[in-house]
C-alpha cells in the first residue's frame, strides 16, 4: 500500500505542477524579473538560511522527537511531497531489470528538477503575495503569526512539524525583507508601488532560497548519476 500512495502522491504532485506552468507562461516576464535580481548576496544569504532552518528543524526534533514524524514518513516519502517525482523515479530506477530503464530515469529526474527551477519564481510569488503583501500594517505580533502560518501551510506538502516550522523561520525573514523594502520605498513613491517592490524583493529571497536546493539536487545527479 504505502508504493501505492506514493506513487498517487506522486501523481497528484505532477498534476499541480503542470496546472502551475501554465500561469507560469503567461507572468514569464515576473520570472525573468525575479532571475536578473538575484545577486551573490541572495545566494550566499540562502545558504546561511538554509543551515538555520535545518538547525531549528533538527533542534526541535532533537528536544521533541514527535515532532519528526510526518504523513509522508508514513508512506515511504523521506522530504517534501514536491519531490515525491524524483523519490519515485529513484525506486523505478533502482528496482528496474531493463539497462536503458535507469538512463531514461536519470533524464526524466533531470528534467523535473529543471521544470521546478522554471516554475519556483512564480510559485514564490504567489506565496509572498499571500503572506506578505499588506504586512505593514501589523506589528511584530502579526510578524511572527503570519511566519508561523507560513511554516505550517508547509504541512500540506508532507513536511515534518519540525521542518515547517522551520520553515516558519525562513518565513519571518522574508517579512523582514518586505518591511524594510517597503519602508525605503514608500517614502519616495507611496504604499501602492512600496507593497508591489517589497513583494518583488521578498519574492527574489524566497526563489532563491528554493532554487538553492533543486540546485544542490541537480550537482548531486551529476556527480553520482543518482539521488540517493
Amino acid at each position: 500500500m504505502p508504493a501505492a500512495l506514493r506513487i498517487v502522491v506522486a501523481v497528484v504532485i505532477l498534476g499541480l505542477l503542470a496546472r502551475s506552468a501554465r500561469f507560469a507562461w503567461r507572468n514569464r516576464d515576473l520570472a525573468a524579473t525575479v532571475w536578473r535580481r538575484i545577486r551573490p548576496r541572495h545566494v550566499f544569504g540562502s545558504i546561511v538560511l538554509l543551515g538555520v532552518v535545518v538547525v531549528v528543524a533538527s533542534l526541535l526534533i532533537a528536544a521533541v522527537p514527535v515532532s519528526g514524524i510526518s504523513l509522508g514518513s508514513l508512506i515511504g516519502l523521506t522530504g517534501n511531497a514536491v519531490f515525491a517525482p524524483v523519490e519515485q523515479a529513484a525506486a523505478v530506477g533502482g528496482t528496474a531489470p531493463a539497462p536503458g530503464v535507469d538512463v531514461a530515469v536519470w533524464i526524466a529526474t533531470a528534467a523535473f528538477l529543471l521544470l521546478l527551477l522554471a516554475l519556483f519564481p512564480w510559485l514564490a510569488y504567489v506565496e509572498e503575495r499571500v503572506f506578505r503583501h499588506g504586512l505593514e500594517r501589523g506589528g511584530i505580533g502579526t510578524q511572527l503569526w503570519t511566519a508561523l502560518r507560513f511554516g505550517l501551510i508547509h504541512l500540506v506538502m508532507l513536511v515534518p512539524l519540525a521542518a515547517a516550522l522551520g520553515v516558519g523561520v525562513a518565513g519571518f525573514f522574508y517579512g523582514r525583507v518586505y518591511l524594510r523594502t517597503f519602508h525605503r520605498v514608500n517614502a519616495e513613491h507611496g504604499p501602492a508601488a512600496a507593497r508591489s517592490e517589497a513583494v518583488l524583493a521578498s519574492t527574489v529571497w524566497h526563489a532563491t532560497f528554493n532554487s538553492l536546493i533543486v540546485v544542490t539536487l541537480l550537482v548531486l545527479l551529476v556527480i553520482d548519476g543518482s539521488l540517493v
